[in-house]
């Protein structure tokens, strides 16, 4: 794979000055996986002093670890070699020591993948933890020993699920049980860094075997410890899950958007709290809305943006929307108009995503005919408010003698709705009449 020529230009200006330089980390990674990395990070021998006078134009953005950002076409993070004091926080080390030797620096990082160096100048790969070997059996195995690693930074938990979700690695024995043994320390853990991670990690490809991983291994306590309320929490008779396991798997189902999986995570995350017994099993009456409630609580907690917060909370209020083709599209109509043009897709492959958790068959689940009818239904566009519709209050007052007041309003949501029933209907003529007509209806239920 090509470099960025920024790329090469910082190594060879770095070897030029007479300090061995490398490609380090998740960039080798990726170069060795086919794919094209997003950042480029650089371990040199020279110190910070050095890389600041040999680029015109940089910053010091990690003066205490030796980290200067190379400003050319594109910016380079430049950090020199080093080897790390005690972790007395869980997170950070309390000071660090500038080294020459590349070997030392590779031995302090997380897991073998990430842990190799490479040269492009030479075409040399300094892996001296087998992390190619790794790669290639889709392991994720930690530097050295395990636990100390989750001890020195225990967000190294989260980034190992967070890369059995992406790359779908599987944790190497050691790895694995250091993990569960140390898991605890995830609570320690900054929110914001938790939830940056577990955004990632929900993303990713293989999201369910992470999740079950967090799960099993009782990460998940530290990150949205209301899922597991659902745990054991059995269903109506459609549902082969219980709650915890249906969520997970609707998460799985939906495509890899942070808002469309979190509120595929999250959608029946109040059930646990609202079951009752009927005559056809159990059922859960009000749970979308206690759903909802509880995931600005979630989300909030892990330092999520307010779009974010308010685009799940959303869609998770409408998850609960039964309909068949026969019932035609007034239903499709009302549901764009709960959530808004901007998040009905999103809100359809929700909806979509909760019945395959639920059938299996996309066909039982009836996931083409819903895609076709919310096609449909963005192709007409038809008014989401009454302030959409074809006839204005004003109008109304001017042509019907109406005054200002709830009276009119009611008027208003009457014929959006009935313009929902059928589009055709949003013109003036068609609206007038209607209007004299729900008036007229009114009227005469008054009298009697």
């Amino acid at each position: 794979m090509r470099l960025p020529e920024p790329v090469i230009a910082c190594l060879r200006t770095l070897k030029s000055a007479g300090y061995p330089s490398y490609l380090v980390g998740g960039s080798v990674r990726d170069l060795l996986l086919g794919r094209e990395p997003e950042d480029y990070d650089v371990a040199t021998a020279a110190p910070p002093a050095v890389v600041r006078e040999l680029f015109p134009r940089t910053v010091f953005t990690g003066p205490k670890y030796g980290t200067v950002t190379v400003l050319l076409s594109r910016p380079i993070e430049v950090t020199t070699f080093r080897r790390d004091g005690p972790y007395s926080d869980g997170r950070h080390p309390s000071h660090v020591v500038f080294s020459g030797d590349l070997r030392e620096d590779l031995a302090r990082r997380d897991f073998t993948i990430n842990a190799m160096a490479f040269d492009p100048l030479e075409e040399e790969l300094v892996d001296p933890w087998d992390g190619r070997a790794d790669l290639k059996r889709r392991l994720l195995r930690a530097v050295g020993d395990p636990a100390r690693r989750f001890r020195e930074d225990g967000l190294r938990l989260l980034r190992a699920a967070r890369f059995v979700s992406q790359l779908s690695f599987q944790l190497e024995e050691k790895t694995l049980s250091a993990l569960k043994a140390e898991a605890g320390r995830l609570a320690l853990v900054a929110a914001e860094r938790r939830g940056a991670e577990f955004a990632l990690l929900i993303t990713g490809p293989n999201v369910r075997a992470a999740l079950d991983l967090l799960v099993e291994s009782g990460l998940m306590r530290s990150v949205v410890p209301e899922l597991l309320a659902g745990q054991g929490v059995r269903q109506s008779r459609l549902h082969p899950d219980d709650v915890l396991g249906h969520n997970i798997k609707t998460c799985s189902l939906t495509p890899p958007q942070l808002e469309l999986r979190l509120a595929g995570l999250l959608h029946d995350v109040g059930k646990p709290e609202r079951w009752e017994e009927g005559p056809y099993g159990r059922f859960f009456p009000g749970h979308a809305a206690r759903s909802a409630a509880l995931v600005p609580v979630i989300l909030r907690r892990l330092r999520f943006s307010r779009r974010t917060v308010r685009t799940v909370a959303l869609l998770v209020a409408h998850h609960m929307f039964f309909w068949r083709a026969p019932q035609g599209l007034a239903p499709v109509r009302r549901l764009a108009a709960g959530v808004g043009w901007e998040n009905f897709p999103a809100a359809i492959a929700l909806i979509q995503a909760d019945r395959l958790a639920i059938w299996g068959d996309p066909e039982a689940a009836g996931v083409r005919e819903l895609a076709e009818a919310a096609a449909a239904v963005e192709a007409e566009h038809p008014p989401l408010t009454a302030a959409d519709l074809a006839l204005s209050s004003a109008e109304l007052i001017a042509q019907l003698g109406l005054k200002p007041g709830p009276r009119l309003g009611a008027l208003r949501r009457r014929l959006l709705e009935l313009v929902w029933e059928d589009p055709g209907r949003n013109n003036k003529k068609a609206l007038l009449d209607l209007a004299r007509r729900e008036i007229s209806t009114s009227s005469s239920s008054d009298d009697k």
